[in-house]
């Protein structure tokens, strides 16, 4: 079995290691993809993905939740979670998965971005139904990629279970493990919005400026039903 924490703390060579690890893993795998399409094609996006989120489902995820962007309506996300990355690939490769992809490619603007996740921080979700969702990524230069783990965890344990949260997950980036993605889901946006300026929010973000390689690029979304 692979030891999560060896691939997470592991050299600056370890990004190879870590997608051999995740596909030979027994844990789950993670895929988080950002999709852009044409202004005018959102709604023929939304019936398409949502099409495709219903098939999938029947290939056995632990999940399949498609996001639309609040400011950006043409922006969508795709969370996936499976049993192992075969699943996942499987589901990826099959006549449904490759329909899906070429249909999407006349509606978009931008590549597939597709990216595979490991879990690094994953608590059980609340029965609570989300109103408002936030995927966050955090890239942060390699050398500091320790301590962005350290303050990514103990965000996410003073995070989850608060008031008004649903979900608060952090995932690593399986290629470039100085990339981590925060999922979070909240009962609404006041909530969402009251966590933003607790002392964890705000002590995390001050510890992770310096860490930075990138814009702190936080993005809300609503469920696409």
């Amino acid at each position: 079995m692979v030891n999560r924490r060896q691939i997470l703390v592991a050299g600056a060579g370890a990004s190879m290691l870590a997608v051999e690890a995740m596909a030979q893993s027994p844990d789950p795998a993670y895929a988080v993809t950002y999709l852009e399409v044409a202004p005018g094609e959102v709604n023929a996006a939304r019936r398409l993905l949502a099409s495709y989120r219903d098939t999938a489902k029947g290939n056995g995820p632990l999940e399949f939740t498609v996001l639309e962007q609040v400011a950006r309506p043409n922006h969508f996300v795709i969370i996936e979670r499976w049993p192992n990355a075969k699943a996942r690939e499987d589901n990826a490769g099959s006549i449904a998965g490759r329909t899906f992809r070429t249909a999407l490619a006349l509606l978009q603007i931008a590549p597939y971005d597709e990216r595979p996740h490991l879990a690094l921080s994953v608590g059980p979700a609340d029965p609570a139904p989300a109103a408002l969702y936030v995927v966050t990524h955090v890239d942060v230069v390699p050398p500091k990629r320790d301590d962005a783990v350290a303050e990514l965890k103990t965000l996410s344990e003073r995070s989850a279970g608060s008031a008004g949260n649903v979900r608060f997950d952090t995932l690593v980036q399986a290629s470039r493990l100085n990339h981590m993605t925060l999922v979070e889901s909240w009962t609404d946006a006041a909530a969402q919005e009251a966590h933003s300026v607790t002392d964890a929010a705000k002590s995390f973000r001050t510890a992770l400026g310096p860490m930075s390689g990138a814009l702190y690029d936080e993005r809300l979304f609503t469920l696409l039903k």
